[in-house]
């Protein structure tokens, strides 16, 4: 046992470069050769010495000291070949290990690296399959059946993905989108390449499609007249404007479901029987897809037939007070279906002039040049639109005319101060109030201040007067003051 532990070690020693001397030394053999080739080639290994030696036994050996090939040189000195056909397994650290006169010496080790080419190139997507909405996260993975030194292409709808990229992260094998939007949905292909020297394999997947689904928007209500049989019917729509297919709608009316007629993509329709001028209910529509579920605002099913009309008039000015446009408008308390139509002079508007158009479906009218021929009484026509026997109600007639200038025109423009305006008005009026009402209070307090001083002056006048006529009299009468009389005083001054 002793003597194995002793060969296995000698045997680490030597693999390590370690030389065991009998006699002279050796010196190391070198060993060269390609460091990659691909699978299935053939590779030459060259060993040699630097000095003249024979006999001497050549070794290729892999590793731990796998011996592949042994060739014996009796020459000596001549550097030897090893042949190798490359496999899978042929990766790996290769030496040359020489024995002479009972001497052995390894050289430095060859890494040698094995390059399979690729194929087999498929994409694996996370979630399966990449179908996910606005702000979710996705990832995909390239995979080889085989395949070694790899590196990746990615493509996205034929467009070579740059790394760094604005829109998507790369790692290795992976692409990854942390926040997907509607510009990362598309088609995804993943090349895998290997390359040694000029040689160059590649191998593609197939496209995979990710798709991005939108978010829906809540729902809007509206509907339309029409005239069926006897009575009158509202074709319902409920649609949202954003959102991906497939969406479900459902309408309540009080909170009961009413059938659906048609669907499209991002829209329903529904019909439901009304009666003019009376209220059929609420209605209310929900918006449904696997993630979201939105109702629409309450609207009520109510058709309001339309009342007489006024015309409201605004002119429009130059800065210097000259009249440039007019703009009537057609203003209905009532209706919810109403058709409108303008008279100039009690003759019927045309519907396009050099001097006049139309907005708001006809309820606006604005006169673009008021001269002498425009210039007259203008009013506006209303009936329901949905019931074409209804007689036309008609506004009374507004006179517009050239001559509204200056002051005039400013009534009629500037009717409305700003709110700002308003306030600092109201402000300054209410301070000015307070002042006045202040300094009038003011006058009113000191003058009655001074009425009250002058009676108490008369006051003490007499009293100081009676003193000095009852001194004046005790004098003459040559006695002194008494009590009763001092008493009869101030009665007297009282009185």
């Amino acid at each position: 046992m002793g003597k194995n532990l002793g060969f296995q070690l000698m045997s680490v020693l030597l693999l390590a470069g370690v030389i065991t001397k009998t006699g002279g030394s050796l010196p190391r053999p070198k060993l060269t050769g390609p460091s990659i080739a691909y699978v299935k080639s053939t590779v030459m290994f060259e060993c040699k010495l630097s000095e003249t030696l024979s006999p001497l036994t050549y070794e290729l050996v892999k590793d731990s000291g796998e011996v592949l090939q042994t060739t014996d040189d009796s020459q000596g000195g001549q550097p030897i070949t090893f042949s190798l056909r490359v496999n899978e397994k042929s990766e790996g650290q290769y030496y040359c290990r020489v024995r002479a006169r009972g001497q052995t010496i390894t050289s430095h080790a060859l890494i040698f690296e094995v390059v399979i080419p690729v194929r087999g190139t498929h994409l694996v997507s996370d979630p399966d399959p990449p179908v996910i909405y606005e702000g979710k996260r996705f990832t995909l993975s390239c995979h080889v059946s085989k395949g070694t030194h790899l590196a990746y292409i990615w493509y996205h709808n034929k467009q070579k993905v740059t790394s760094p990229s604005s829109l998507h992260r790369l790692s290795g094998n992976t692409l990854t989108v942390d926040r997907a939007t509607e510009s990362h949905a598309g088609y995804y292909v993943c090349t895998a390449t290997n390359q040694m020297g000029n040689i160059s394999r590649a191998s593609s997947s197939l496209e995979v499609n990710v798709v991005v689904k939108k978010h829906l928007s809540a729902p809007t209500l509206s509907f339309t007249l029409y005239h069926y049989g006897s009575g009158y019917h509202a074709n319902v729509s409920c649609r949202s404007e954003r959102g991906s297919p497939p969406v479900k709608f459902q309408l309540l009316l009080d909170g009961k479901d009413v059938p659906v007629q048609q669907e499209g993509p991002l829209e329903a329709w529904f019909t439901l029987p009304v009666n003019v001028g009376m209220d059929m209910g609420t209605l209310q529509c929900r918006a449904e897809n696997d993630v979201q579920q939105l109702l629409s605002d309450p609207k009520d099913l109510e058709v309001v037939p339309v009342r007489r009309p006024s015309v409201v008039v605004e002119y429009l000015q130059t800065a210097d007070y000259v009249v440039a446009a007019a703009l009537l408008q057609c203003s209905i308390n009532s209706g919810t279906f109403p058709l409108f139509s303008w008279s100039f002079n009690h003759s019927s508007l045309p519907s396009q002039g050099h001097s006049h158009a139309f907005t708001l479906h006809g309820k606006s009218l604005i006169l673009t040049d008021i001269n002498a021929s425009n210039s007259g009484y203008y009013s506006c026509r209303v009936r329901d639109s949905f019931n074409s026997n209804s007689s036309w109600l008609e506004s009374e007639g507004v006179l517009v005319e050239k001559t509204v200038t200056g002051p005039v025109l400013q009534s009629h423009i500037d009717f409305k101060m700003p709110s700002v305006a308003v306030i600092a008005v109201a402000f300054c009026c209410f301070l000015l109030a307070i002042i006045v009402g202040g300094a009038c209070c003011l006058l009113w307090s000191i003058k009655h201040e001074r009425n009250q001083d002058g009676g108490n002056n008369q006051d003490v006048d007499s009293q100081e007067q009676t003193n000095t006529e009852a001194d004046r009299t005790m004098l003459e009468t040559g006695s002194e003051p008494q009590a009763e009389e001092t008493d009869t005083v101030v009665v007297e001054v009282e009185v």
